[in-house]
């Protein structure tokens, strides 16, 4: 497909954004925007710093502003859905959304981070009975695991702090270990929803070389670096591995589709992720 480039905002351009803090180092506007010009879409995409004492103003402001769409990152995954018109089934059962639609000046929210995630492991195997072990608690392990038992997968939460990891199983309806009885646990699937191995703290992994030998699919969500040391540790102990980037660029075209209604060049978009994170490939 031939590239029709939409080189200049004028008054028919629509416009996308991302909102959260912080938002300097997103992929989001370099993706969206190669995708938009591929398509020949005069849609522009912008990062917003919001502060928390502030999302109801932008919110407010953004939709006045009759803004298309929207994407939601830390901090406001969670309380941005008070300012919602309606919210997606399943993200209300999250609790969390990423991705906001504005239709006829309503405001539906919807969670693609699920998506993105599931996607990217059925690129590999089969989702639906196997045994995946979900290390952390937070946001991202949120929807990740509603995502898996979703698709009928049999889920174990690890997490530091054990009293929220029984909090969250206890939503999703799996069971929970503690974080020190990784050695114990044999499973078809493992992955990393925190931030351990990311650009500030490269050299830490949840996860030894000999523990990741009891996993045939390593995930980590983190994609900054590329290559994280868990995803070193789990190619050395013979795992297949999945990367965050594949994570993000899924979900962000899963956020595109539900904007446009057109499907992305997804390759495209991972290119121009891979070249902003100093990629190679």
């Amino acid at each position: 497909m031939q590239t029709t480039k939409i080189s200049k905002i004028n008054a028919q351009t629509k416009l996308c954004a991302l909102i959260g803090n912080p938002v300097k180092h997103s992929m989001s506007p370099a993706m969206h925007n190669a995708a938009f010009d591929k398509l020949g879409l005069n849609i522009k995409y912008i990062a917003l710093q919001v502060e928390e004492n502030q999302l109801k103003q932008a919110i407010k402001g953004l939709k006045a502003l009759n803004i298309i769409g929207l994407n939601i990152t830390i901090p406001h995954k969670q309380k941005v859905m008070h300012h919602l018109d309606k919210v997606d089934l399943f993200a209300k059962k999250i609790g969390a959304v990423n991705t906001i639609l504005n239709k006829n000046g309503k405001l539906h929210g919807f969670n693609t981070d699920l998506q993105g995630a599931i996607m990217s492991l059925e690129e590999h195997t089969v989702v639906k009975n196997k045994k995946v072990v979900i290390l952390g608690a937070g946001g991202a392990a949120r929807s990740i695991a509603f995502g898996l038992k979703q698709n009928k997968a049999k889920v174990i939460i690890l997490n530091r702090t054990v009293k929220k990891a029984k909090k969250l199983a206890k939503q999703v309806g799996c069971s929970t270990m503690k974080l020190d009885q990784l050695d114990s646990i044999k499973a078809d699937i493992l992955i990393n929803a925190t931030s351990v191995g990311m650009h500030s703290n490269t050299d830490k992994s949840l996860a030894t070389k000999e523990q990741l030998k009891n996993f045939e699919i390593v995930m980590d969500i983190v994609y900054n670096p590329l290559e994280t040391k868990l995803i070193r540790l789990a190619k050395q102990a013979g795992c297949t591995t999945i990367t965050g980037l594949k994570m993000l660029v899924l979900q962000a075209a899963a956020s595109f589709e539900i904007w446009t209604g057109k499907k992305p060049d997804i390759k495209l978009m991972q290119k121009v992720a891979l070249k902003k994170l100093g990629g190679t490939k």
